[in-house]
């Protein structure tokens, strides 16, 4: 892990709503990432706000030390029938979560109640975590995958996990039988559409045991645009590669034939 500026904060309220589709009550144990990806919409969006740490994000994290005894306060208003993000805008399980284990207090508290709980998470710290999943009746993980090849990941994300670790917690998690997804998100263009990029990644996916792909592109497109090209013009100086670029149709319809091959069920 890097080196950090680590602050312990207590907060009020873990619990947020949401207008997101997928979800209607987020929770996000930390402020700020250490993983720091470079096409992270976060920092944008705190740029637009006016808070502070955008530009130098992924060198800080805030803890919320609180964080399970708030959703256990919290929980008593929340309906059985609300459906809960864990790691909207940060992942609940990177490297200092090790340390503090707030996420996996909040696992804990959760675990008491039937609500419907969707973990989005790059991380193979979770895990250490499974004999808490295993609790829940109504549970999916979506693991964040832009990337099957680790040449790309280190240029894209490179204080991220490995491709590897991805691969090991998919296998992990599937073979505890938690329902588990891959995340092709986001969407690396120019990069991954590309025919041999995305054979390469849905057969890796297929032989991990995934059977259901989310492909997503990069959000807020406009501001990343600079610094992207600058990542992506390293990358194809560092490996030399003059990629045949798909459209955005070839692309979609491609990734779907890809994955109907192997019996994947593929949303874009």
């Amino acid at each position: 892990m890097r080196s950090l500026t680590i602050q312990e904060i207590r907060c009020k309220h873990l619990l947020h709503r949401t207008s997101a589709s997928f979800a209607e009550v987020t929770i996000n144990p930390y402020i700020g990432c250490g993983f720091g990806c470079s096409y992270c919409y976060v920092p944008i969006l705190r740029a637009k706000r006016g808070q502070p740490g955008a530009q130098t994000w992924g060198q800080w994290v805030q803890v919320k030390i609180n964080a399970p005894d708030v959703v256990r306060r919290e929980m008593l208003d929340v309906s059985r029938d609300t459906h809960i993000l864990i790691g909207s805008a940060t992942d609940a399980w990177q490297p200092i979560e090790k340390r503090y284990r707030v996420s996996r207090g909040v696992l804990y508290e959760l675990s008491f109640y039937p609500n419907r709980v969707t973990i989005l998470t790059r991380s193979p710290l979770l895990i250490r975590d499974i004999d808490l999943l295993k609790r829940f009746e109504r549970l999916s993980v979506h693991i964040s995958v832009p990337t099957v090849d680790e040449k790309v990941r280190r240029v894209f994300e490179p204080h991220a996990p490995s491709v590897a670790g991805r691969i090991e917690l998919t296998r992990r998690l599937l073979k505890a039988g938690i329902r588990t997804t891959w995340a092709w998100c986001p969407f690396l263009p120019g990069v991954e559409n590309t025919p041999e990029h995305i054979r390469q990644y849905v057969r890796v996916a297929a032989q991990a045991g995934v059977t259901e792909i989310w492909v997503g592109r990069i959000n807020y497109w406009s501001s990343l645009a600079e610094r992207y090209r600058s990542l992506l013009n390293r990358y194809r100086l560092q490996t030399g590669w003059v990629p045949h670029l798909l459209l955005r149709e070839q692309t979609e319809q491609m990734v779907r034939e890809e994955c109907e091959k192997v019996g994947i069920l593929c949303r874009i």
